[in-house]
């Protein structure tokens, strides 16, 4: 954890020397352990291409005319902003009202600017809210769809969103701007109108007092990134062709914007080099045994997690082994921090995979772990971390994780802050687990009603 998340590597952003540090420090190890390597050309690192364009920040811009000025708004202040490949958009805004499930936009929308009011804080039910918005101002052919932000959203939440989005050139037509509410107020009063008064209105309410001129340019070029990957084949000859695969993310968000201490590395200690640490010791572990159980164990150390499970998703499109003979994936995502007697299984009711947890943990109270279901339900994390690229496949999948907590996503996310001891339990806990995964003559399966909530998500 110290190596991997130390101001060396900046950040682990993907892609960055950073990141290629930690990737080969993970592959000598895994070829010190004496593992299999399962890459590319026998190699440990499975390479996969990422669209490195990022967000012009020089040249972007978010303006507010009217008749008699015009007013430049702070990229990181008062707005964020998700580029999409287009140069610049020029338009009177049309507002629409609550960002809200089912929403359809009116034919008035189409080459305009569409506006609306996104008012919830909590990050599920804000994502669900923008999406539905984005979705709106596609299906009118809207040129742009701007969300006005909750008051709520700190400025420090802004900052840090924007910093992080700069690098993710989405896949839609249009550029999607969050907009600070106070900036938001100011706008519509150049309209002539109370934003306080009319943001949950359902009416379409066109703003003709006032043009939005928006530019987000973006530039660079596809790079390779690394996945690592190894294998410590399985004793058992009728079941040495089944996969238990163990996963978890070595990229974080690289530098950003400094905190009040002047720090801008973003060093990701919990999130991820504590999974990451932990599937290298599960690994050693595992690689010591006299004797190998009988399916065979998978490492897998993804990449381009934080832009959107991009390693994941492309290991299970490109496997190194057919999908079909992988019997399940145990994923850690931040486990050195928060309750130190408690480990948190999201997916918990989804699968056999949840019983068997809790029944290892019951038989080794030595670990002083126990085993909570999901504590943040609304955050809907079972579908956030690099599990879910495997559960979209169908294959019986189960995240383990400590929790979110300040540090997250901040430059004080350090090794300093890490509970060693219980990253240490959670390691011993989940190899015992996996041991028993790997020797069991059932492969794990699903739940009827877990199954029916990954497909209607994923499909």
């Amino acid at each position: 954890i110290a190596f991997l998340a130390s101001d060396e590597l900046l950040g682990r952003d993907t892609p960055s020397p950073g990141l290629e540090a930690a990737a080969e420090y993970a592959a000598d190890q895994f070829r010190e352990f004496g593992l299999e390597p399962a890459g590319d050309d026998g190699s440990f690192i499975q390479r996969f291409p990422f669209d490195a364009s990022s967000l012009d920040l020089g040249a972007a811009l978010v303006q507010v005319r009217t008749a008699d000025d015009a007013t430049r708004l702070a990229f990181g202040d008062d707005y964020f902003v998700m580029p999409a490949r287009i140069d610049s958009v020029v338009g009177s805004p049309i507002f629409l009202g609550p960002a809200r499930p089912g929403l359809l936009a009116p034919a008035a929308a189409a080459g305009r600017p569409v506006m609306f009011f996104a008012p919830d804080t909590a990050s599920a039910a804000w994502q669900a809210a923008a999406g539905a918005a984005v979705q709106a101002a596609m299906a009118a052919r809207a040129s742009a769809a701007i969300l006005i932000l909750p008051p709520e959203f700190s400025p420090s939440t802004l900052a840090t969103v924007a910093d992080q989005l700069t690098g993710q050139i989405m896949p839609v037509p249009m550029p999607v701007v969050g907009l600070q509410y106070a900036a938001a107020q100011q706008l519509f009063r150049s309209a002539g109108v109370d934003l306080d008064d009319i943001r949950t209105s359902t009416d379409p309410m066109p703003l003709p007092e006032i043009t939005l001129a928006l530019r987000t340019p973006v530039s660079g070029t596809v790079v390779q990134v690394p996945n690592i990957v190894a294998v410590l084949p399985g004793s058992g000859s009728a079941l040495s062709d089944e996969y238990i695969v163990f996963s978890a993310h070595i990229d974080h968000v690289g530098v950003g914007r400094p905190d009040e201490t002047g720090d801008s590395i973003y060093n990701g200690a919990d999130d991820d080099a504590s999974g990451t640490t932990a599937v290298l010791e599960i690994a050693e572990a595992f690689a010591s045994l006299d004797r190998r159980p009988a399916r065979s164990i998978m490492f897998l150390l993804v990449s381009g997690e934080e832009k959107g499970l991009l390693g994941s998703m492309y290991f299970v499109e490109n496997p190194p082994v057919p999908l079909s003979q992988v019997a399940a994936n145990i994923n850690m995502d931040m486990v050195g921090r928060n309750a130190p007697d408690s480990l948190v299984a999201i997916g918990l009711d989804y699968s056999s995979l949840g019983p068997a947890i809790r029944d290892i943990a019951a038989r080794h109270p030595e670990l002083g772990l126990t085993i909570a279901p999901d504590l943040w339900p609304e955050e809907m994390l079972f579908f956030r971390s690099d599990h879910f690229s495997f559960a979209a496949k169908e294959v019986p999948a189960i995240f383990f994780t400590s929790g979110l907590h300040d540090d997250y996503h901040q430059p004080s996310d350090e090794p300093d802050t890490i509970d060693d001891d219980k990253v240490t339990r959670v390691a011993r806990l989940l190899f015992l687990y996996a041991q028993e995964l790997a020797n069991a003559s059932q492969r794990p399966e699903w739940t009827a009603a877990g199954l029916e909530e990954v497909r209607r998500v994923t499909r």
